[in-house]
């Protein structure tokens, strides 16, 4: 028990400073590279080559049943991830952690529909009540300085973000209905998957020209920070598995 108390807390401390890091490093990288479908791509792109090449041997699938499973998940991955840069490259960082900061109060409503539905105390709702009073302030005192669209965008992925953590919870936690599929091979599969679906984005959004284009204009800091975004978002990817 302690072992797992351990580890969660671990999973969870190196998620945290994923997170935080890559929103950093994503807002910095899709201002000196403005392909936001192409940024995504290569980072599920670089993931999916790592994982593939050093993590083949920790990859497991149970049955085809559970890729199918899971499959399902997978586009809504995608879907997070690309909304997630198109809210950082229209809104500022603190106005996306802010909405965000609401989302638990739609899981604390969805999870009460799972089989095992998660048990709520007063404290924990009293600190989603405290974030979300916190969140209201906020769009109260900036209203006169919202961008709308870029408020769309970081609500749309904040809405897609927690269907996907629902799916995800209950396609992995052992008190649900988990799949048999290791932690290395789910992340695979999300990546794998979200290299297909991002290229096909690029290519009906006619990226492709621009790349090109786009990586010459790099500076030196701008490629440094391109390939931190590239490790950390390996990192996440596995911990919000984990």
């Amino acid at each position: 028990m302690e072992r797992e108390r351990s580890e969660i807390l671990l999973a969870i401390s190196i998620y945290c400073v994923s997170s935080s890091s890559l929103m950093l490093s994503n807002k910095l990288a899709i201002h000196d590279f403005p392909l936001e479908c192409s940024l995504v791509w290569l980072q599920l792109a670089f993931s999916a080559l790592v994982l593939a090449t050093f993590g083949y041997s920790y990859i497991h699938v149970g049955s085809r049943k559970d890729l199918l499973r899971w499959s399902m998940v997978a586009p809504m991955y995608c879907a997070m991830l690309l909304t997630s840069m198109l809210a950082l490259k229209n809104a500022p960082m603190s106005l996306v952690i802010v909405i965000r900061n609401a989302s638990p109060l739609g899981t604390l409503v969805l999870e009460r529909l799972y089989p095992e539905p998660l048990q709520v105390s007063g404290k924990m709702l009293m600190a989603l009540i405290v974030m979300f009073v916190g969140a209201m302030m906020y769009m109260v005192d900036h209203r006169d300085k919202m961008n709308w669209a870029a408020i769309g965008w970081v609500v749309l992925n904040s809405i897609i973000a927690v269907v996907d953590r629902l799916l995800q919870r209950l396609l992995l936690a052992k008190d649900q209905c988990p799949v048999d599929i290791s932690k290395t091979g789910i992340t695979l599969i999300n990546n794998l998957w979200g290299v297909v679906v991002i290229g096909i984005a690029i290519v009906m959004k006619g990226e492709l020209p621009a790349v090109p284009d786009a990586a010459k204009h790099l500076t030196w800091a701008g490629q440094a920070n391109l390939v931190l975004s590239l490790v950390i978002g390996l990192t996440i990817s596995y911990t919000s598995i984990w």
